[in-house]
């Protein structure tokens, strides 16, 4: 078994999708098919997509078995970007039963890129990936099983979204165009980076959001909450933008709907309103207190404390730079210096750095 780093995982996982249209095609010109093979596949390909709960779980199933092939077969990954470093410390704290560490006595000898040892010592990022890692790691001992799990669930909850708005071939058909592109060779399925995860939330938001207008159930408003608690804990910004628009398209039909009486109020504050505003209120006070634990407060995000004692340079566009701040280690000033100043000035427009 071989076992490479995410940069070469890329690069390979690049290569598969711009040769495989030419392995297609040559596989069409060497065994040309004929009407009776089509016929059958027509059949057998109706046969799955009608049966919706079919089609879901098969996607799930086979992104995860073809998953696993690929690492197996080809190449195991192996962590070497420090992102990747951090979200493992987090699956191992979870894996233990854990929501952070204790400081280390000599941690300013251990301190490393993407964590942080005071006042806990902890990934910055949010749990989500992390969660997920565990889960593989507490199953079978391997956290790169979680990945699978992940993208797995990404493919079938995808699946399940197009289900709402496209006829049952096409959102199969769909499910299995991102499993080809996103769902085997890509950084998402074959290292720690995650991204899957975020997905999940996603699919989960915009694959309930008709399902509510069609028929308002708490189970299809619960379904909307979750995924809003995922992106919550997985990407929480990007999280927030993508899910206004259809947190205000909800909230645009919650008025219209009670103003032309289509549906009584009573039955959409049981149905939709409730059972939403509870979800979320639980999610609030767990990520509260999952904040409090590592960082002290319950407002106060790992990752915000961690830019706070890292970076100088703002997160957002229409922050302030701040004053440098003082590095234990030569290689975090490093990053903080060139690479993350690089990437400041780009979006700023400088051509040049400005330290």
């Amino acid at each position: 078994m071989t076992i490479i780093d995410p940069i070469t995982s890329i690069n390979i996982c690049g290569n598969f999708k711009i040769f495989a249209p030419f392995v297609f095609l040559f596989i069409i010109l060497v065994f040309p098919f004929d009407g009776k093979w089509l016929k059958k596949f027509e059949i057998i390909y109706s046969k799955v997509t009608r049966k919706k709960s079919l089609a879901i779980v098969f996607i799930g199933i086979f992104t995860f078995v073809a998953n696993a092939l690929v690492s197996l077969k080809f190449y195991m990954p192996l962590p070497s970007i420090s992102d990747e470093f951090s979200y493992l410390l987090a699956a191992d704290t979870f894996a233990q039963g854990r929501l952070t560490n204790p400081t280390h006595p000599m941690w300013i000898f251990f301190d490393s890129f993407h964590i942080f040892f005071q006042p806990t010592y902890m990934s910055k990022y949010p749990p989500g990936q992390g969660l997920i890692l565990a889960l593989g790691q507490v199953l079978t001992g391997y956290p790169i099983v979680g990945v699978w799990l992940s993208m797995a669930l990404a493919c079938s909850a995808t699946c399940w979204m197009l289900q709402a708005w496209l006829a049952a071939r096409w959102a199969f058909f769909g499910s299995l165009l991102m499993v080809l592109d996103l769902g085997l060779f890509s950084y998402w399925s074959q290292s720690y980076w995650g991204g899957a995860v975020a997905v999940i939330g996603g699919a989960l938001i915009f694959g309930s959001l008709p399902r509510i207008i069609r028929k308002p159930t708490i189970s299809n408003s619960l379904w909307f909450g979750l995924g809003l608690a995922v992106l919550a804990n997985t990407r929480p910004y990007e999280g927030l933008v993508i899910s206004l628009l259809p947190i205000f398209y909800l909230l645009i039909w919650l008025i219209k709907t009670v103003k032309n009486k289509k549906l009584e109020l009573k039955v959409l504050i049981k149905q939709v309103i409730l059972p939403l505003t509870a979800l979320l209120f639980v999610v609030a006070i767990m990520m509260g207190y999952y904040n409090f634990v590592i960082t002290g407060k319950f407002w106060l995000m790992p990752y915000t404390l961690y830019e706070s004692n890292q970076g100088n340079l703002p997160t957002f566009l229409w922050q302030k730079v701040l004053p440098e701040i003082p590095y234990n280690h030569k290689e975090i000033r490093d990053l903080y210096r060139n690479w993350v100043v690089y990437i400041y000035n780009t979006h700023q427009g400088f051509s040049n750095c400005v330290f």
